[in-house]
């Protein structure tokens, strides 16, 4: 799944200002800024900011974080178990039940503008091929 304007999502912990914007009516006035309420592209906070909304998401669904990797949640449910990798803007979903995979997606997509790219076809340049054990 890959997650739209995922930068524009995150939420600003600490206070950030920058200087007015190429067109604003007062953008001639060097002394004033704007202070920023959510996270933008280019802001060295906003990768942090995506990944503390995301985490929150999905720990809000009883996922937890693997201490392994930092980016990797789980979820152990009584009759499935589903595994979530984010990898800046794309979340690859797999897990042991069909249905538990599709409620995810559609939370996700109420939470997130989120397009599913269907089955995973390649990652990092590697070809995946998906098979049933």
């Amino acid at each position: 799944m890959d997650v739209s304007n995922v930068f524009l999502h995150g939420d600003l912990e600490e206070e950030v200002f920058m200087k007015l914007p190429p067109g604003h009516p007062q953008s001639g006035n060097f002394m004033l800024v704007c202070k920023l309420h959510k996270s933008i592209y280019g802001l060295k906070q906003s990768s942090r900011a995506w990944h503390a909304k995301l985490s929150i998401a999905f720990k809000g669904l009883g996922f937890t974080r693997s201490t392994a990797d930092f980016s990797l949640f789980i979820q152990l449910g009584y009759a499935h178990k589903l595994v979530v990798l984010i990898y800046v803007d794309d979340l690859i979903i797999t897990g042991s039940n069909d249905d538990s995979i599709t409620q995810l997606k559609k939370y996700l997509q109420q939470q997130f503008l989120i397009k599913d790219l269907g089955h995973l076809k390649y990652l990092l340049v590697i070809e995946m091929v998906a098979s049933r054990i």
